[in-house]
């Protein structure tokens, strides 16, 4: 490529070098925790699905160096999605791109390098590391694709990167780019109504940051289809090269449909009648796009966690509900796979617990068992929570973990008292927010 196009393209991404300014949308919460590596030596990685903002975090990043006088030309952003590069990826291309920069922009002092959906070269580990071992340059790399990010860093940059994994808004996240911050009881209490309502609306439409920010439904339904075809076609289908198109998005549809439900790959593999091989190929693939989350049932053997199958959950419900089957009758299942990816976020290690009788959420901290979850999201009318929803905790009376017991609600709050256990009522906007259960026990 020769120097003028590569000049044109750089200018074009990095409008900020004669501007000194550059749109950065609503701050996210994983800003801070990104800002508090500026100053070290490891490769950031930014990894999530397509669309879920990290291309707006890189922003936000660059925002806040400008903000702290950092000169405009010594820091590169480059979209590696750029329709001009696509006929060249590679690492001379990058090795390219990087002497030009050096020769005609910033020749000399330290650099900060923003490379955005950086799984488009080959072997770009190696020339990020190298690059990063025998100059002063500070990269930061945004990827859609879980497992090849994994792989390639684990080969090449193990001890030499911190990762952070961007995913859609959570519900606190979506409230803030609704102009509404819930951060205390009393604010919870004061906003309840309210709360309730953009709840409904943030199971319906999900966390997408476009999405949430389009004014009308038509137009967030469109932008979900497009993402679901994006997804599809060029983070699934184009990178494993798989051709049977219609069987994996059949896969991909019917994990969305069932979210929360217990299924496997022999399942899988006998309602689409197509080998093992290519049924675990498509839900790896499926997985590794950042599409959907498995999650496994709890045992210290890994044999048999992985016999017992797994439950899907959505990145996203609103995705979800654009292309799998209708909301309104999936209401207590969406809100299940929220608690889910609110959970995710908080802990390494969450799985579903099965002993007797099932329980949604059990998360494992180091080794002990720190909570146990259950979801239970029925009409407000209902005041008689059923015994299937208690029956599962009875038989962990006994552990030895000295573990919490929430049950997360629709709207009661109140503690259960079940002799040796005391199970916490919780509404999930409440929970959803941070805030804390109430600690009385209904008389």
């Amino acid at each position: 490529m020769n120097t003028n196009t590569i000049l044109h393209i750089l200018s074009a991404c990095n409008r900020f070098w004669s501007s000194g300014e550059i749109e950065a949308g609503i701050t996210r919460d994983v800003l801070s925790r990104c800002l508090s590596q500026l100053n070290s030596k490891e490769i950031i990685v930014l990894q999530g699905v397509r669309r879920c903002g990290k291309s707006t975090l890189m922003a936000q990043i660059i925002k806040h160096l400008l903000s702290t006088n950092a000169a405009p030309a010594s820091i590169l952003l480059l979209n590696l999605e750029e329709p001009l590069l696509a006929t060249e990826y590679s690492i001379e291309l990058l090795e390219q791109i990087y002497r030009t920069y050096r020769e005609h922009i910033h020749p000399e002092g330290k650099c900060w390098m923003f490379l955005d959906e950086i799984q488009n070269i080959p072997g770009w580990e190696s020339w990020v590391r190298g690059r990063s071992e025998t100059e002063d340059i500070k990269f930061f790399i945004t990827g859609s694709s879980a497992t090849m990010l994994s792989r390639e860093i684990g080969s090449k940059l193990t001890g030499r990167h911190i990762s952070f994994e961007i995913s859609p808004l959570s519900f606190k996240e979506f409230l803030s780019f609704n102009n509404m911050e819930i951060t205390t009881v009393l604010d919870y209490v004061r906003h309840r109504d309210h709360l309730r309502a953009m709840f409904l609306n943030y199971l319906q439409y999900g966390g997408f940051p476009e999405v949430v920010l389009k004014k009308e439904n038509i137009d967030k339904e469109l932008l979900l289809k497009n993402y679901f075809e994006d997804i599809l076609y060029r983070d699934i289908a184009a990178r494993h090269q798989v051709r049977d198109i219609q069987n994996l998005r059949n896969i991909a549809v019917f994990l969305l449909s069932n979210t929360a439900r217990l299924t496997s790959i022999n399942k899988l593999k006998k309602n689409f009648t197509i080998s093992q091989d290519k049924t675990e190929n498509y839900v790896s693939a499926i997985l590794e796009s950042y599409l959907l989350f498995e999650l496994r049932r709890f045992s210290f053997s890994l044999k048999s966690m992985q016999r017992a199958g797994f439950k899907p959950y959505a990145i996203d419900t609103g995705l979800r509900n654009r292309i799998a089957f209708s909301f309104s009758r999936d209401t207590g299942w969406l809100v299940e796979n929220l608690i889910f990816l609110h959970l995710r976020r908080l802990h390494e290690e969450v799985y579903f617990h099965a002993n007797g009788g099932e329980i949604d959420f059990v998360v494992k901290e180091g080794m002990n068992i720190t909570r146990y979850i259950q979801v239970w999201y029925a009409d407000t009318s209902e005041k008689t929570i059923p015994k299937r929803e208690l029956a599962p905790f009875l038989p962990l009376a006994d552990s030895p973990d000295e573990a919490r017991y929430l049950l997360i609600t629709n709207d009661r709050e109140d503690i259960i008292d079940l002799g040796k256990i005391q199970i916490e009522c919780i509404p999930a906007t409440k929970y959803l927010c941070n805030l804390p259960p109430c600690r009385e026990k209904r008389s």
